[in-house]
């Protein structure tokens, strides 16, 4: 039977590829179900989305080398990811008024792929900064935590707002 150091291991082996991958894949389907018809509101949509997923994808990576590696620390990747909360936070705002706004005002769109990619996109922003800067909003993807939402126990900290809190306080 795994432990439960090596059940970790194996997700986050996984994981941090699949937040990798969706860098590219999620905007790429898009523009493929688009028939590339989409314009300058779901590329500006796509941004702080790309931005996060790039986040995640090097947080749960430095997560698992110190897991894998204990001498190993993660200061390098949060202090990029502390500077990159403002950034991230920031174009997100300006994504999701700006989806808004092609539904309001049609003709500033390529049409309704263009408007849909960019309100999927903005959605997704501002899910994965909420994800991962504050509380944990995903527990499909690990039964416990699934269980936990099921049982009335809200939405915990996440795990990388708890890091970021830690490398903040080590640096004052």
């Amino acid at each position: 039977m795994a432990s439960a150091t090596d059940t970790l291991i194996k997700r986050l082996s996984m994981y941090w590829k699949l937040e990798a991958a969706n860098v590219v894949l999620i905007p790429g389907t898009l523009i493929l179900f688009s028939e590339g018809n989409i314009g300058w509101i779901s590329f500006l949509a796509f941004l702080p989305m790309m931005l996060l997923l790039a986040i995640g994808a090097a947080y749960w990576r430095a997560k698992l080398r110190t897991i894998t590696d204990p001498k190993l620390d993660m200061q390098l990747e949060m202090s990029w990811i502390s500077r990159l909360q403002s950034p991230s936070l920031i174009l997100t705002l300006i994504a999701v008024p700006v989806a808004v706004y092609a539904w309001v005002n049609p003709s500033a769109s390529e049409g309704l792929w263009d408007r849909g990619c960019a309100t999927f996109a903005a959605i997704l922003a501002v899910l994965e900064y909420i994800n991962y800067y504050h509380r944990q909003i995903q527990h499909f993807d690990n039964l416990p935590d699934f269980k936990r939402l099921l049982a009335g126990k809200g939405f915990r900290r996440s795990q990388m707002s708890k890091d970021l809190a830690a490398y903040r306080a080590a640096k004052r």
